[in-house]
């Protein structure tokens, strides 16, 4: 099996689990899709776990590489938060998707534990860099808040996650657009 089949086999089980969930689908519906047998799978995947595990790790470096490339390229902690809403409308843009992290979230309870802890990893990523540029801007002057910056961190990131969902809910990905600039103007220090 080459790279490119294991990429089509990551990427197809990465769309059925922002589609379905995590719970909702199985070899059998990546091996149609794909069209190579179950065994395939198994050979670089030997169970469901080890395919979630591999599916938010690369999923992470994915938004690493995202958020290192926005603190590359941008300056201003306003537009950072512009550019982060945007790789969390990502999803909701594609058939109202759900990004993986929160539609793993909505399985969380029935996840592998490995696939808890990588999962658990990816989100304190999120929310470190969010701290950082909260932190940032508000001793910089260029964003206004009260309470702590990782308290404003996870409310940011909480919001973009039910913003999702409700974008996903109503087939508007106007509801994401509303919240997520609510979010940039009420932080703006103007």
């Amino acid at each position: 099996m080459n790279n490119n089949t294991l990429d089509y086999i990551l990427d197809t089980a990465q769309l059925l689990v922002q589609t379905l969930g995590y719970n909702a689908f199985s070899y059998a519906d990546i091996s149609k899709e794909v069209g190579i047998r179950k065994a395939s799978i198994h050979y670089h995947f030997p169970n469901k776990a080890d395919l979630g595990e591999a599916l938010v790790a690369r999923y992470h470096d994915k938004f690493t590489h995202a958020l290192t490339q926005i603190d590359e390229l941008t300056q201003n902690d306003l537009e950072k938060l512009r550019k982060f809403t945007t790789l969390y409308k990502a999803g909701p843009m594609e058939d109202f998707r759900l990004c993986l992290g929160v539609m793993y979230s909505t399985d969380y309870i029935t996840l592998p534990e490995k696939v808890q802890d990588r999962l658990t990893r990816y989100f304190s990523v999120n929310l470190t860099w969010l701290e950082q540029v909260m932190n940032h801007g508000l001793k910089a002057g260029t964003l206004t808040f009260k309470g702590t910056a990782k308290t404003q961190a996870h409310k940011f990131l909480a919001a973009l996650q039910g913003a999702q969902l409700l974008a996903r809910s109503f087939k508007d990905i106007e509801k994401f657009d509303e919240i997520a600039e609510e979010l940039i103007t009420a932080l703006a220090n103007n």
